[in-house]
C-alpha cells in the first residue's frame, strides 16, 4: 500500500485539524478495566482505562515517511539520513510492519522488552509520534520509538525494522490525542543505565517491576546534546515541540489522503511519524547475553521538565496525561545459530 504524492496548502491541514479534533471519541467498549496491559490518560475527568496487551498487538502497524525540503531531505529509511531526490517536496509514503500471519514472520511488538540478537552489529533507533487510528481519526497519541536493522548490518544488504520477537516497542500509556496539539507537546528519549555503569547522566531512583529500587543514571537520547543549555529543560522542550509542530502539520496531509478505499478507513491502526531525520546506533549491551542491559524510555508529554517525569510515581505520572514507552534491552542469542529460524528471517540472519 502507498499514499503516493499529496501536495496540499496549509489552510488546508489546520482545516483538517480542526475537524479532526471535532472528531476525536473513545475506544469506548474496546477499553477494560483490567490490570496490566496498555493504559489509557488523559481522559476526561481523569479516568484511566486499559486495554489488555493481546488487543493492542493485533492493531496494525504502519510506518510513515516523507521528504522534508526543497533539496528532498527527507525521513526515509537509509542509513545515517542520506537525501533523497526521489520525490516532490511533502510527498509522503507509507509501509506495513510485517507481523504474525505475514509469511512465517512473528509478532515484533512489546510494550516492555527490545531484544538484540548478538549477530547483529547493529541496532538503530529514532524518535517518534504513534497514533492510534481508529476508522481513519485520530483517537490517541503514543510516545513512539522507531527501530531497524541498518542495511550495513544485516546479511542481504536490506534495512529490517520486524527482526524477530520483541524488535519494535510500543508504548504501555497513552494519551488523548487532544493532548498533541497543546503548544508544549513534544517527544523526548533517555537511556537508563544502572549507577555503576554510567558515569555520566544524573543520579535518579526509579521502581523497577519488581517493586525494588533500582538506582539508574539517564542520558538523553533526543534531542541531543545542546551543549551550554544541556542543563536547561526548556531548552530541549523547545527543541522538541517544533519537531512535534511539523509532524502534526504531516500528520494532517497524511490523513487527507485517507478515502473509503484506503485499508486505514476501518478498525484500528497504530502509524508511526519520526521526529527525526538521523537514526542513532544503540549503544551495545555490555553485559552480554542473558544479562540485564539498559533502558529506553521516552515520554510524550506537554509538561515542562521530561526528565523530571522520569522520577515520578507512576500513579501521578497518569495525572500528567503523558504517553510513556519503556523498554529493556537486553542481548540475545544470535539468530543465525537458531535450527528454528524462520525462512522470513534468513535473508537477514544467514549469508547467501
Amino acid at each position: 500500500f502507498a499514499l503516493g504524492t499529496l501536495n496540499h496548502t496549509l489552510s488546508k491541514n489546520q482545516r483538517i485539524m480542526l475537524d479532526v479534533l471535532v472528531a476525536i471519541s473513545s475506544l469506548g467498549a474496546a477499553a477494560s478495566l483490567a490490570t496490566g496491559g496498555v493504559k489509557i490518560v488523559g481522559m476526561p475527568g481523569g479516568r484511566t482505562q486499559t486495554l489488555p496487551d493481546t488487543y493492542i498487538k493485533a492493531f496494525p502497524r504502519w510506518f510513515v515517511d516523507w521528504t522534508d525540503d526543497e533539496r528532498g531531505r527527507g525521513s526515509g529509511d537509509d542509513d545515517g539520513g542520506e537525501e533523497s531526490t526521489t520525490h516532490p517536496r511533502r510527498s509522503l509514503s507509507i509501509s506495513r510492519l510485517p507481523t504474525a500471519g505475514d509469511e512465517t514472520f512473528v509478532d515484533p511488538t512489546s510494550t516492555s522488552e527490545l531484544w538484540w540478537p548478538s549477530d547483529l552489529d547493529a541496532v538503530q533507533v529514532r524518535p517518534a509520534l504513534d497514533v492510534l487510528l481508529k476508522g481513519g481519526t485520530p483517537n490517541y497519541a503514543l510516545a513512539g520509538l522507531n527501530v531497524r536493522v541498518p542495511r550495513k548490518a544485516s546479511s542481504d544488504g536490506k534495512s529490517w525494522r520486524n527482526y524477530g520477537l520483541n524488535s519494535q516497542p510500543l508504548a504501555s500509556q497513552w494519551t488523548a490525542f487532544g493532548i498533541s496539539v497543546e503548544g508544549s507537546f513534544r517527544v523526548e528519549c533517555f537511556v537508563g543505565r544502572d549507577s555503576e555503569n554510567d558515569e555520566i547522566a544524573d543520579d535518579i531512583r526509579k521502581n523497577s517491576d519488581n517493586s525494588q529500587e533500582r538506582k539508574l543514571r539517564w542520558k538523553r537520547l533526543f534531542p541531543g546534546s545542546l551543549g551550554s543549555f544541556d542543563d536547561t529543560p526548556s531548552a530541549h522542550a523547545m527543541f522538541g515541540t517544533e519537531r512535534m509542530k511539523k509532524v502534526i502539520e504531516v500528520l494532517g496531509i497524511f490523513l487527507s489522503g485517507i478515502d473509503s478505499d484506503s485499508p486505514l478507513s476501518d478498525g484500528f491502526h497504530v502509524v508511526s511519524f519520526p521526529l527525526a531525520t538521523d537514526w542513532i546506533n544503540l549503544p551495545k549491551v555490555e553485559d552480554g547475553e542473558g544479562k540485564p542491559g539498559y533502558k529506553i524510555t521516552c515520554v510524550a508529554t506537554a509538561e515542562p521538565d521530561a526528565k523530571a517525569l522520569l522520577e515520578m510515581d507512576r500513579s501521578l505520572l497518569e495525572m500528567t496525561a503523558t504517553s510513556l514507552l519503556e523498554v529493556d534491552v537486553s542481548e540475545t542469542s544470535a539468530g543465525s545459530d537458531s535450527n528454528y529460524l524462520p525462512d522470513s528471517y534468513k535473508p537477514l540472519y544467514v549469508a547467501s
